[in-house]
C-alpha cells in the first residue's frame, strides 16, 4: 500500500467495503493496523474514512452512515427503522436514549456499541484508542436488530436522509410483537411510552 491516498483513489472515501475487494489489490492486514479502514459492526465490512473524518478521527454523517451500512449488509428492501427510532422521527418518542432499533429478516442481534468503546479504552494502544474515537463519535451507545419476516414493506416510506422508515400504525404493531421478547427494562419502559404517546395522537 503507498499510502492513504492512493487507497482511497482506487476504493472510494467515505463508504464501505468488504475484506475480499481490499485484498484484491492490498495488504488486508496493513490495511487494518493503518487505519485505512474502519471495522464495522458486521464481519467482514469495512469503512474507509474520508480524508476530513481521517484526520479529525470522528464519523461525520452520522445518519448516512448507518443507513448506507444497513443497506450494504441487508439490501436495500430488507430492513427498515422501526419502534422507538421511528417514533423519534414522528416526534412521538423525545428521549436521548442513544438507542437505534431496526427491523431485518434475518437473525435478531444486538450491537454493544458503548461497550466496545469501553473496551478499545481499556487496551491503552494507539489504534483502539483511534477506533474507540471513530465509535464514539456516532454518539449511539447500543443497536437494537429486531428479526421479523412478516412482509411489512408496503407499510414504509422512505424518507430522503433516513432511509426506509415504518409508519406510525406499524410502530404500534411491532410493539405489540417485540414488547413480550425484549429484556432491556429501559425498552419496555420506551415502548410503554411510545404507545400511551399514540393512543393520544
Amino acid at each position: 500500500m503507498t499510502g492513504y491516498q492512493d487507497f482511497v483513489n482506487i476504493f472510494g472515501s467515505g463508504r464501505f467495503i468488504q475484506s475480499k475487494e481490499i485484498e484484491k489489490n492490498y495488504s488486508f492486514q496493513k490495511a487494518l493496523t493503518s487505519l485505512y479502514i474502519i471495522p464495522t459492526f458486521f464481519r467482514g465490512l469495512y469503512y474507509i474514512p474520508t480524508n476530513r473524518e481521517r484526520k479529525g478521527h470522528f464519523i461525520d454523517k452520522k445518519q448516512e452512515f448507518f443507513t448506507a451500512l444497513f443497506n450494504i449488509r441487508y439490501g436495500r428492501k430488507n430492513w427498515y427503522w422501526g419502534l422507538s427510532t421511528a417514533a423519534r422521527y414522528y416526534g412521538i418518542e423525545w428521549s436521548t436514549t442513544k438507542i437505534l432499533e431496526i427491523i431485518v429478516r434475518e437473525k435478531s442481534k444486538t450491537i454493544k456499541i458503548a461497550e466496545r468503546i469501553l473496551s478499545l479504552k481499556k487496551k491503552k494502544s494507539y489504534r483502539s484508542a483511534i477506533l474507540a474515537k471513530y465509535y464514539n463519535s456516532l454518539d449511539v451507545n447500543i443497536i437494537f436488530i429486531h428479526k421479523n419476516q412478516k412482509k411489512t414493506l408496503s407499510s414504509l416510506k422512505i424518507d430522503d436522509n433516513m432511509g426506509p422508515i415504518c409508519t406510525k400504525e406499524q410502530i404500534q404493531k411491532d410493539i405489540a410483537l417485540f414488547s413480550s421478547k425484549i429484556r432491556n427494562p429501559e425498552l419496555k419502559k420506551i415502548y410503554a411510552r411510545i404507545n400511551s404517546n399514540l393512543k393520544n395522537t
